[in-house]
């Protein structure tokens, strides 16, 4: 199954995010599959993940609660990008989780994602590139959970396991 670490964005902040409109020719994502990726884990079978979630839970239980600032709505990752997405603000508590997420995930054998991490909530996809006037925020993202998400075929997310942060 194809599979991935994220925050979730809960049902109120999914609906202001996704009533605003999206730039065409994008295609908007369901507010129910709103979420921060923090690791994309790929292809992966059930008893691969079983010590995995574990291993998470372990590391997970001692990391407080906190809050993240969704600065703006606009192209990804930059002007003319094709996904449209609310950007978070590069934020300790964030890229110490993060960190913390991969430092498990490292020591499963996964290779960290080569890229820096930009942390953002994808609204929309287009196959070509959007050409929009962003749109000011701040939106507050409040992070009182790690999920492992399955990514199926049909589009709409199913989430594996809920790890609660502390507090």
């Amino acid at each position: 199954m194809r599979c991935f670490i994220g925050i979730p964005v809960p049902p109120a902040l999914a609906t202001t995010l996704t009533d605003a409109p999206v730039p065409l020719p994008a295609r908007p994502v369901p507010a129910g599959n709103l979420h921060l990726t923090l690791a994309f884990l790929g292809e992966r079978s059930w008893p691969w993940l079983e010590p995995l979630m574990l291993a998470l839970k372990n590391a997970l239980t001692r990391v407080p609660a906190f809050t993240v600032t969704l600065s703006t709505v606009d192209a990804f990752p930059d002007p003319g990008g094709r996904i449209w997405a609310a950007h978070a603000r590069r934020e300790a508590p964030l890229l110490d989780l993060h960190q913390l997420v991969w430092s498990v995930l490292s020591q499963a054998g996964i290779e960290a994602e080569p890229l820096q991490f930009l942390p953002h909530v994808t609204l929309a996809r287009a196959a070509a590139p959007l050409q929009a006037e962003p749109t000011p925020g701040p939106w507050v993202l409040p992070v009182n959970s790690v999920m492992l998400y399955e990514s199926p075929p049909d589009g709409y997310y199913r989430v594996l396991q809920d790890w609660p942060l502390k507090g």
